[in-house]
């Protein structure tokens, strides 16, 4: 059960009460849940991070509970379960939401649009804050609220037996993918979207019922895919995924101003921590990869970073379409988002 409802200054919280400045009142305990493991780099770079700024701020008086490796839930539910108050925040894949709920979120799997991490992060707040798109269209109307916003490496194709050197070498893989656009994108390639979860995946790739898995190439390491997929591409986005950490609007709103505004520093501290750390470890794990031969990683040439814009093309336009015609600003939200990713970074975050 929730501590908060154990505890008076937690229930006139939820009542709307407010109980004065942050370092007179008695502890605040907050419930963090995600579906990622607590080796993951999400997580040492990410939550713990978030966690560790949030009890530093308020002088230890907001104490987290974390909640990693689908404890509190599976991924798919966190979202339902910070809407309902079964937890406080929650780190929720934006592929598993962008089909759904909150269809804007799909901006981050269009392709050949992001190849920074840190600025994809800075357009993320962006179109994600109050008084963005993403906010105002889908984020406010469903009650939530982005406190960090984790933007991961650019997905490309790890092949198991196939050697890539062009895009036509992706023709006919079985490929696994977050789902959402980039489903769309591994068919635009001539490629067979396959849905599997990351032990389905190790095991596919052992029989060769999978031929590719479609993520960047730290994760491929990560998971030690790289045991079986021993071929690669880099150097264009095949999509690129998110884990937002989210709470309910109700519940964000409750916390005295001052813990909102620890909330809001520690996770804008905790995101660039991670951006920082994802961009330097991609590259690291592209160099070790191939210097230990491990695998060989194609890196896309002009010509065919032209072919992969001219073939996925209508992906964005199909999707600003069928969203501003249900009303959802999809074509305001993706030319803000390009705009904030061409910004520098002090544009950027002066904008926001």
């Amino acid at each position: 059960m929730l501590k908060r409802c154990c505890r008076p200054l937690l229930l006139a919280l939820c009542l709307g009460a407010t109980a004065g400045p942050l370092m007179a009142q008695d502890k605040i305990t907050l419930k963090l849940a995600t579906f990622l493991p607590p080796t993951h780099y999400g997580v040492t770079e990410g939550s713990d991070v978030f966690i560790k700024d949030v009890e530093e701020l308020t002088d230890g008086a907001v104490d987290i509970e974390f909640y990693p490796a689908e404890q509190a839930g599976k991924a798919r539910q966190l979202i339902e379960l910070v809407k309902f108050g079964a937890v406080d925040i929650a780190e929720i894949g934006t592929g598993y939401v962008s089909s759904g709920e909150l269809p804007l979120l799909g901006v981050l799997e269009v392709p050949g649009l992001v190849d920074s991490v840190c600025a994809g992060t800075r357009a993320s707040r962006a179109i994600g804050d109050p008084g963005g798109p993403l906010y105002e269209n889908d984020l406010k109307p469903a009650g939530l609220r982005v406190i960090s916003y984790y933007v991961y490496s650019p997905y490309g194709p790890a092949a198991s037996r196939r050697k890539i050197e062009s895009v036509d070498d992706l023709q006919g893989l079985k490929m696994r993918n977050a789902g959402g656009l980039m489903e769309l994108t591994v068919g635009k390639v001539g490629g067979v979207p396959m849905k599997l979860t990351s032990p389905e995946v190790t095991q596919s790739l052992q029989r060769g019922t999978l031929d590719a898995v479609m993520m960047s190439f730290a994760a491929v390491e990560s998971y030690g895919y790289d045991e079986y997929a021993h071929y690669g591409a880099t150097g264009y986005s095949m999509g690129t995924p998110g884990v937002f950490a989210m709470m309910s609007e109700s519940r964000y709103q409750s916390l005295p101003e001052d813990v909102r505004a620890a909330l809001d520093e520690a996770g804008k501290r905790a995101e660039e921590n991670f951006c920082a750390f994802s961009e330097k470890d991609e590259a690291r794990a592209i160099k070790d990869l191939q210097s230990s031969g491990r695998m060989e990683i194609y890196t896309w040439s002009d010509e065919d970073v032209a072919t992969l814009d001219t073939t996925l093309a209508s992906i964005s336009e199909d999707w600003t379409a069928q969203l501003d015609a249900r009303g959802k600003p999809a074509t305001e939200t993706l030319n803000m988002f390009k705009q904030a990713l061409e910004a520098p970074a002090d544009t950027a975050d002066t904008q926001q």
